[in-house]
């Protein structure tokens, strides 16, 4: 893959396919410490960045002014943000672009070699309260793993 400015239209792409149920983390193979992760809801996406208790050498001084919140010192330690759901296909460059911040930034990575991502749907169950009759069980969505996301233009791992 070649620079940040690519990796960061491939991310914005990438972010459309992750909706409701949709996990997606992607992080440096040598250190999975280093990450950016992705949960997406029916209203809402949201995303979150190593903080400073899972890579205290990070330098973070830029994560604000992209649009990240600084962890609360609750659960849990990381930056995030939330993008409301539905979204404009051109909502999704912010995101992208604060994920490229925390990455090449935050993280000092040179570049997108060397990460690598995981992605997953989970299966579709039934609300607290809620019955399903046989048919409806029989016909859920049983999710996906792994779940592969191309566009992205990173190995997959498994695991």
């Amino acid at each position: 893959m070649s620079g940040w400015a690519e990796f960061g239209e491939r991310f914005a792409e990438t972010l459309r396919e992750v909706t409701d149920r949709v996990f997606l983390v992607v992080f440096l193979q040598t250190d999975p410490k280093v990450y950016v992760q992705f949960a997406g809801e029916k209203h809402e996406l949201h995303a979150q960045a190593a903080g400073p208790e899972v890579v205290p050498w990070a330098d973070f001084g830029g994560m604000v002014e992209a649009g990240w919140a600084a962890p609360s010192g609750f659960d849990p330690p990381n930056w995030t943000f939330a993008l409301p759901l539905p979204a404009a296909d051109a909502d999704y460059s912010a995101p992208a672009a604060r994920c490229v911040v925390a990455l090449r930034d935050a993280f000092a990575l040179s570049g997108p070699d060397g990460l690598v991502y995981k992605a997953w749907r989970d299966g579709e169950w039934p609300l607290a309260g809620e019955t399903w009759s046989p048919e409806r069980i029989a016909s859920r969505d049983v999710g996906e793993n792994p779940l592969v996301l191309s566009r992205l233009g990173l190995p997959s791992v498994q695991g």
